[in-house]
């Protein structure tokens, strides 16, 4: 975790206008509600109080937007973990055998939920089976996700000694099955499961992945 101020370069933005931060605030609430199909152009001009032209002088489509949204949301979640790691008052995965109780708090603090962005997300998921376009666009930034989660494992690998003997590639694939993972606990949550179960169930399979060896 200590290395995570490094993973900062991997997420990059030019600051938005006024304007547009305003539409993708309105188009997030909006797209996180209703779901990707339901949420028309039309509602997001009337919800920010824009115009059409206004609208796609910023996004030249729905696709454009949704992904936007989508995208600054994923990386204010992975800023939110750097900023967290970064803090001198986080003391968690410090030690290997205070693994177990230390994923008990993380998830208290970065996972429950659930969160809007998890919304967008499965939304973004659900609509990409449909739409090449989005999809093109979610295969990315997948790749990117997973690129960034396997640097913080490797960080936490030089720390602690979890997922040992394992290359490069290895750790890649493990995150990318950890992404499915956490897609699965998404669901979960915005279907209204008993929340401590699924806490449970988060913390043993991580640590179960944590803790393999190759």
């Amino acid at each position: 975790m200590t290395e995570t101020k490094n993973l900062k370069k991997d997420i990059k933005e030019k600051p938005p206008t006024a304007i547009k931060k305003k539409i993708i605030r309105v188009a997030a609430k909006k797209f996180a509600k209703n779901g990707y199909a339901k949420t028309s152009i039309n509602d997001i001009i009337a919800a920010a109080k824009v115009s059409k032209g206004v609208l796609f002088h910023h996004f030249h489509s729905k696709e454009e937007l949704f992904f936007v949204v989508l995208s600054q949301g994923i990386d204010s979640a992975f800023n939110e973990i750097f900023e967290l790691a970064a803090n001198p008052n986080f003391n968690l995965f410090e030690k290997r055998e205070n693994l177990f109780e230390d994923l008990k708090k993380y998830y208290d603090v970065t996972v429950a939920g659930p969160r809007e962005i998890e919304r967008l997300y499965l939304a973004g998921r659900i609509e990409s089976e449909s739409n090449s376009k989005l999809r093109s666009m979610m295969i990315k930034k997948d790749a990117e996700m997973a690129t960034i989660i396997s640097e913080m494992l490797k960080a936490a690998r030089a720390k602690i000694g979890i997922l040992e003997g394992y290359d490069d590639a290895e750790m890649l694939q493990i995150s990318k099955g950890m992404m499915a993972f956490l897609r699965g606990s998404f669901l979960e949550r915005l279907s209204g499961k008993d929340p401590e179960e699924i806490k449970d169930v988060w913390v043993r399979t991580v640590y179960m992945i944590y803790s393999s060896k190759k």
